[in-house]
């Protein structure tokens, strides 16, 4: 008698058990399922929010594997996790390499971007390899582009850019961009603009030689 109540302890409480992990199981899974990942305001692809929603246990070294990232906030609420992603700037997108490239030089494949993002980076860089930005480029981008009307960039020889404008004219610049090249294209644009002779580029390579061409 005494071993017959015995296992019939021992059924029960497996049952119990059983019962208990099953429970638990559920419970787990139903509250995990229930909680809602929300992206504000995110320029990136659906694709690599999944990414990002599967390593939420270790965003920070995760996170640290994407350059073009500069900061990101994460808040918690009862059922809502809250994810706002701040990116660095993009400085242009090459369609030949399939990347953006930003105004630090890091570079990232457009995968990771939503289309309205990529559409909005109007710089194009049409250079062969992704364009590298040096000192020259990063200090005085600003002021060729209020001169210029920009449409396209090409890094030349590894050592200078070309500039495409919105009319279709080049502008070749120097290997050397300095304060001096800006002055002198300031206060001779209008004249250049006028020219006759400028249809299809304009060559400042050697300009610091004191030679400029037009055609």
């Amino acid at each position: 008698m005494k071993l017959r109540l015995k296992e019939i302890s021992i059924y029960l409480l497996s049952i119990i058990l059983l019962l208990s992990s099953f429970y638990f199981s559920m419970h787990y899974l139903f509250n995990k399922d229930s909680v809602i990942i929300n992206f504000i305001d995110s320029d990136i692809h659906e694709d690599f929010e999944i990414e990002i929603t599967n390593n939420l246990d270790d965003i920070n070294n995760f996170l640290k594997e994407y350059l073009f990232i500069e900061k990101y906030l994460l808040k918690r609420k009862k059922n809502e996790i809250i994810i706002e992603l701040k990116l660095k700037k993009p400085f242009a997108i090459n369609n030949l390499t399939n990347e953006v490239i930003f105004t630090d030089n890091t570079i990232a494949s457009t995968n990771y971007f939503e289309l309205n993002y990529l559409d909005s980076i109007n710089l194009i860089d049409i250079s062969q390899n992704s364009i590298h930005i040096n000192n020259y480029l990063n200090e005085y981008y600003q002021a060729l582009s209020t001169l210029f009307d920009i449409r396209q960039i090409e890094f030349i020889d590894g050592r200078r850019y070309n500039l495409v404008l919105s009319n279709d004219r080049i502008v070749m610049l120097p290997k050397v961009i300095d304060s001096k090249l800006i002055y002198f294209i300031k206060n001779n644009i209008d004249l250049i603009d006028k020219s006759t002779n400028y249809a299809e580029f304009l060559d400042l390579r050697n300009f610091h030689n004191k030679t400029i061409r037009l055609k």
